[in-house]
């Protein structure tokens, strides 16, 4: 992958529903093919710059301060980032990637009243990846609308910041309920206290004294 769609592919690896480990993304940076290293020191130094980038976006999605990378901008006809030879478009390419690779999870994880909100973000930020994807969103979307590929494409250039944050979030509340829902019970303590001649707490019968207290 390159610079750009391997920051979209990270983000949406940052953003799933669980922790995904190094160990299971990064062999698809490499498109599961050796990475042909010179040696040891460029494959440490490497692989140190990805996990530095990883830890930078995953840092964003968790602090909900998501933003759009250094280097792509919102200057030039929507149309114009479409494709993988400008950065937005090979971010989106690397986000789509990663997202179609863990779509399972979030089927899984997703509440069905966030389906179509979830559907509506990841369009948005797959957009720019190729034309002919960005034509089949078209014709399948604006069927009763007046407007142009360029005027829809322009809208979504509009909400692409704000997608990017939607869908950190959704991952990021995913995350946190099932952190807190796997997190060890704590034993109930009862801060009542039992006399010598009460009945034991243990249900026998007997008296505490005559019992576990003995």
């Amino acid at each position: 992958m390159r610079f750009y769609e391997t920051q979209g592919f990270l983000f949406a690896i940052a953003c799933a529903p669980e922790m995904i480990k190094p160990s299971e993304w990064l062999p698809l940076i490499f498109n599961e093919q050796d990475a042909s290293y010179v040696d040891e020191e460029e494959a440490q130094s490497v692989l140190q710059a990805l996990m530095d980038l990883y830890n930078v976006i995953n840092t964003q999605v968790y602090m909900s301060e998501v933003v759009v990378p250094d280097g792509i901008t919102f200057t030039s006809r929507a149309l114009e980032y479409v494709g993988d030879n400008t950065a937005l478009g090979q971010w989106s390419r690397g986000f789509s990637l990663g997202h179609d690779w863990l779509i399972k999870l979030w089927e899984y994880y997703t509440p069905d009243a966030l389906d179509e909100e979830l559907g509506s973000t990841v369009m948005i930020l797959s957009f720019f990846s190729s034309r002919k994807l960005a034509e089949a969103f078209y014709q399948e979307i604006v069927k009763s609308s007046d407007d142009s590929l360029d005027t829809f494409a322009q809208k979504l250039l509009g909400m692409f910041e704000d997608a990017m944050i939607s869908y950190a979030h959704m991952g990021n509340s995913i995350q946190t309920a099932l952190a807190e829902e796997r997190q060890p019970q704590q034993p109930f303590i009862s801060e009542e206290k039992v006399g010598r001649n009460d009945p034991c707490p243990c249900g026998s019968g007997k008296k505490y004294k005559k019992c576990c207290l003995h």
